[in-house]
């Protein structure tokens, strides 16, 4: 699964709606470490949709760390 924020390849769903009814799943990206819900609206989710201000290059997130 593509990650929204990063567009890496490696993001994957890690919680589901605990009654079973698939209203929404959880998903996270182990590179940006963003997380997002499959019911969030279009603008967060949709990478067409999304504002380009909120996304992160592969060299953005490698200069994450100089700050930790």
């Amino acid at each position: 699964m593509k990650c929204v924020r990063c567009l890496n390849d490696q993001a994957y769903a890690v919680s589901e709606a605990p009654d079973g009814s698939g209203a929404w799943e959880v998903y996270a990206c182990p590179i940006c470490h963003y997380n997002w819900r499959s019911s969030e609206p279009d603008y967060i989710t949709d990478i067409e949709k999304r504002d380009p201000r909120f996304q992160l290059t592969n060299e953005e997130i490698a200069g994450l760390g100089r700050f930790i």
